[in-house]
């Protein structure tokens, strides 16, 4: 009720909610900014005659974030849109764009052929959201080069506990876990599930008591539905991105322990 309530309060309709709800966002509300989100999410809804498109731009020196939308100047197909270069190019440049975003009304969320080639060309993860499935995807390219893992905002599925895995692997031990993971977005259903699928496929579930560094840690969910994952690094601290703060490294205490769900290791370390 707490979550409905203030997407109430933000002007955003029961449609807005219905699909904020597959979403998770309800997670989140209070804690972190998602109104960009949302509004990026409802933008797509209402013009479901054709594919709408826009940017997740990063302001006041990457302490703040907001959604750009761009009006689709393709009048001959519903399947592609056109935009504004110029407008585009403006932002490209500023090296303030956080993601790509794009909705498929006939098609499912699995990003085409076109959008990986522009994703990859541009170095910028793309957001693709379906009217059609209803669900999303989130694709980062090998091109992609994460901003640094120091005072980073929290911003569900760009900068959450879960990218933070992804760009600590790419950025300290030089392993692209995206080229293993192709989607970032949550399922609308049984996430925590599909989380513990995907560790499972790609990482070896081990013992708290043999932990060593670069393992993950599982805790149960705390301030959210979701579970949280964080970093061993050693020395009994763990590195992570909490939802209330910026990244930091903790001391791993009796009571982190008592949270502890599982702990996995990436199968090549």
């Amino acid at each position: 009720m707490f979550a409905i309530k203030q997407l109430a309060d933000a002007g955003l309709g029961s449609e807005t909610v219905r699909l904020t709800m597959d979403y998770h966002l309800e997670d989140f509300p209070g804690l972190t900014n998602i109104k960009p989100i949302l509004r990026a999410l409802k933008l797509g809804l209402q013009n479901s005659n054709q594919e709408f498109c826009g940017i997740f731009v990063f302001q006041n020196g990457y302490t703040d974030y907001d959604f750009v939308e761009f009006n689709n100047l393709n009048t001959i197909s519903q399947d592609f849109f056109s935009i504004d270069n110029k407008l585009f190019d403006q932002h490209y440049l500023q090296n303030n764009i956080m993601s790509l975003y794009h909705t498929h009304i006939v098609d499912s969320e699995q990003p085409s052929n076109l959008d990986i080639e522009i994703s990859e060309s541009l170095g910028l993860p793309s957001f693709i959201h379906s009217l059609k499935s209803k669900n999303s995807y989130l694709y980062y390219p090998e091109s992609y080069i994460p901003r640094p893992l120091e005072s980073r905002i929290f911003i569900p599925f760009f900068q959450d506990c879960i990218s933070f895995v992804k760009d600590y692997f790419k950025l300290k031990l030089n392993i692209s876990l995206q080229n293993k993971i192709k989607n970032w977005a949550r399922k609308r259903e049984s996430s925590n599930d599909f989380l513990l699928e995907i560790l499972d496929l790609h990482f070896t579930e081990v013992s708290i008591n043999d932990k060593k560094e670069n393992d993950l840690i599982v805790f149960k969910p705390n301030f959210s539905n979701l579970f949280h994952i964080s970093i061993y690094v050693g020395n009994d601290y763990i590195y992570h991105h909490p939802i209330t703060s910026y990244p930091k490294r903790e001391l791993f205490t009796q009571n982190s322990l008592d949270k502890v769900y599982k702990v996995y290791r990436y199968k090549d370390l």
